[in-house]
């Protein structure tokens, strides 16, 4: 398959990002790139591969897919992407339909799930997802922690609300929500957990 080949170019490096159809800046991106359908339109001659069944881009594409499929266009991509890589930058997937925002970090949370090795996934610079193992970031300002199943969370470092020891966190429930970071923030978590930010 044309996109496996692609990625076989990239077999020592660790990032790798994806351009969905609500990108809202065009530029040069960093190789290995993928373009999925309408994020084809911010692909610049050369760069990259596209991937999508055609619904929101009129253009060509590099790997078709069938409109008549039942998964997404960003989940097919997302499940091609080799071990290796272990860090996911989203760019384009926030925002728009509702529906697609909510499945999209559902196919995140699926991703990030089934990595062997600690797995990170970003939306933009809105949401981070981190796949079950320790984790650090840097917080001046508020962030809530969502999970999509429920697992154990532990929080420590430079934030207003701790629990050093392991907490169930349940499914988008609000235990995790509104918390004020003040520096390094660390996590340790047992399945999936997602840091969304606020700039409020």
């Amino acid at each position: 398959m044309a996109l496996q080949k692609y990625l076989r170019k990239f077999e020592n490096h660790r990032r790798i990002s994806l351009v969905g159809p609500l990108c809202v800046y065009h530029c040069k991106h960093e190789e290995p790139t993928i373009f999925v359908d309408g994020g084809s339109a911010f692909r610049i001659a050369g760069e990259g591969i596209s991937v999508g069944d055609g619904d929101s881009f009129a253009g060509k594409i590099d790997v078709e897919l069938d409109p008549q499929k039942d998964f997404s266009d960003l989940a097919f991509a997302l499940g091609q992407i080799p071990a290796h890589f272990c860090e996911v930058i989203l760019c384009g997937f926030l925002g728009g339909r509702r529906d697609h925002e909510l499945f999209n970090i559902g196919e995140a949370h699926h991703f990030l799930r089934a990595r062997l090795s600690p797995t990170r996934v970003s939306f933009d610079d809105e949401i981070i997802g981190y796949s079950a193992g320790a984790w650090q970031f840097e917080r001046l300002g508020l962030f809530s922690i969502a999970v999509i199943e429920q697992t154990a969370v532990a929080l420590t470092g430079d934030c207003l609300y701790t629990c050093p020891d392991k907490t169930i966190f349940t499914p988008v429930s609000s235990l995790g929500l509104s918390n004020q970071g003040s520096g390094t923030v660390s996590i340790e978590c047992e399945g999936p957990v997602f840091i969304l930010f606020d700039e409020a």
